[in-house]
């Protein structure tokens, strides 16, 4: 643990280091500055901030995409308007036609 009153150059500059580090990955500035001071060794308070910390870094996982989102994300399936007043823009009701066509497009007979 490292004690701040006594710290060092080099260890005021590894804790802000640390703080930075945390707070890039999404901790909240507090939260950061306290496990950058040595929070995990400061008994119940350390611990209290040491799970915050932890509830705050935890990613969810993405649900994965469905047929549509996929075709639509594919950059060669894209059906865009060569004249007009939509020039450039993404015609969804040919691409939708496309995509009915493809075998993740067509609807399944019950």
């Amino acid at each position: 643990m490292i004690i701040m009153a006594r710290a060092t150059k080099a260890e005021n500059a590894l804790a802000s280091i640390i703080q930075k580090m945390l707070e890039e990955k999404g901790v909240q500035t507090d939260i950061a500055e306290g496990l950058a001071k040595g929070g995990v060794g400061l008994g119940s308070g350390g611990l209290r901030i040491q799970r915050a910390a932890e509830r705050q870094t935890k990613v969810e996982s993405k649900r994965a995409l469905n047929g549509w989102q996929k075709f639509v994300k594919a950059k060669s399936n894209k059906y865009k308007y060569k004249s007009g007043k939509k020039k450039g823009q993404v015609n969804f009701k040919a691409m939708s036609a496309a995509f009915k066509k493809t075998p993740a497009g067509r609807k399944k007979k019950k």
